[in-house]
């Protein structure tokens, strides 16, 4: 963790949510949790984005993240947040 309480983690994104940010990755500062996490990316990308994170699988460091514990999720320095939206097809 950072002096001022924050941790910078990498978030990486993909299929429905790479088409809406246009990149792979980028760092954050993200002061506690996947919840702070995903309010940063909400303000930052807007009610598009928002919808697809209602409906994403998360990976802190490559282990999926329950649905009932993402929110209170505590990251820490250097964490790598994977977003996995739901893909369909055939």
């Amino acid at each position: 963790m950072q002096e001022n309480g924050t941790s910078k983690v990498t978030v990486l994104y993909f299929a429905a949510a790479r088409d809406i940010t246009g990149i792979a990755s980028e760092t954050f500062s993200v002061p506690h949790s996947l919840g702070d996490l995903t309010s940063i990316l909400t303000t930052k990308y807007g009610e598009e984005l928002r919808k697809i994170l209602d409906h994403s699988l998360y990976a802190v460091n490559m282990d999926y993240v329950e649905k009932d514990l993402e929110t209170n999720t505590v990251l820490k320095d250097r964490d790598e947040v994977a977003i996995i939206p739901p893909v369909s097809g055939g």
